[in-house]
């Protein structure tokens, strides 16, 4: 995959799963970071970078946070925690970010030589990353 591709994949990507933390303000979903972070544990011991996304998601309700802060608080923007929940945010978007740019690496390059055809449907990079990572063979 080149460079191109797998910049706007991790982007997107990025962007989507930043997007969705709103999730975590649902009550049905409050386990959903628990679930990352199990996640993330489990691909740690798999030496899988998908580890970094797991645990970069559940730091982005940071962003979500300060944004909620902006909207209801005057001069939010001007204290401290808005300044430490925006920094956690973007540790969680940096950790995803560098766990996509990883895992998009050599192993989907393969998976992507091996397909006959030239078609590949449009989410075949981020599902060869997946499935590369879930079986190391």
């Amino acid at each position: 995959m080149n460079k191109v591709k797998k910049s706007i994949v991790v982007l997107f990507t990025t962007a989507i799963l930043t997007v969705s933390s709103v999730l975590m303000m649902i009550p049905p979903m409050f386990p959903l970071p628990v679930v990352a972070i199990v996640a993330g544990i489990v691909f740690a011991f798999r030496r899988s970078s998908l580890s970094l996304v797991c645990f970069g998601y559940p730091l982005t309700f940071g962003m979500l946070s300060a944004l909620i802060g902006c909207v209801e608080i005057d001069d939010y923007v001007r204290t401290t925690a808005f300044a430490i929940s925006v920094v956690i945010g973007m540790v969680g978007v940096g950790l995803m970010t560098t766990g996509l740019w990883k895992a998009l690496g050599a192993r989907t390059e393969l998976i992507n030589s091996r397909t006959s055809s030239g078609w590949q449907p449009p989410l075949a990079p981020l599902l060869a990353m997946i499935y590369c990572n879930l079986n190391p063979n």
